[in-house]
């Protein structure tokens, strides 16, 4: 997913949900990616691309109807990185999977606050 590409998976992943026949094989086909991606973003050592993608495929399941919020802590740490495309990426999943009184979102305000403070103005 360089480049702005998307990767493989995710490609195959949008055309397979595409071409789905019926709600029932579309919520087959995500139930499947929710498996997936749980399994992947828990495992270690993790890249920071890697993650940034499994958090994009993530909100596409979000955006499809489907609990996606196993990840929100991942979305929550991706807000803390450096680069700017991994921040917003991380934004944008935190906005789609907490709720208002989720307990992270004090650390949300924070987070915010500081990076509001912050020299760094990208």
């Amino acid at each position: 997913m360089s480049n702005g590409q998307m990767s493989k998976e995710f490609f195959d992943l949008v055309k397979s949900i595409g071409e789905s026949r019926s709600k029932q094989e579309e919520d087959k086909i995500i139930s499947r990616e929710v498996a997936v991606l749980k399994s992947k973003m828990a495992a270690k050592n993790v890249s920071h691309h890697k993650m940034k993608e499994y958090l994009i495929r993530m909100i596409y399941v979000e955006m499809l109807g489907h609990d996606a919020s196993f990840g929100h802590i991942h979305g929550v740490k991706m807000v803390h990185r450096p680069k700017l495309l991994e921040k917003r990426v991380g934004y944008l999943t935190v906005s789609l999977t907490l709720n208002k009184d989720h307990q992270f979102m004090l650390l949300m305000v924070n987070t915010i606050q500081n990076d509001l403070r912050s020299d760094n103005f990208l």
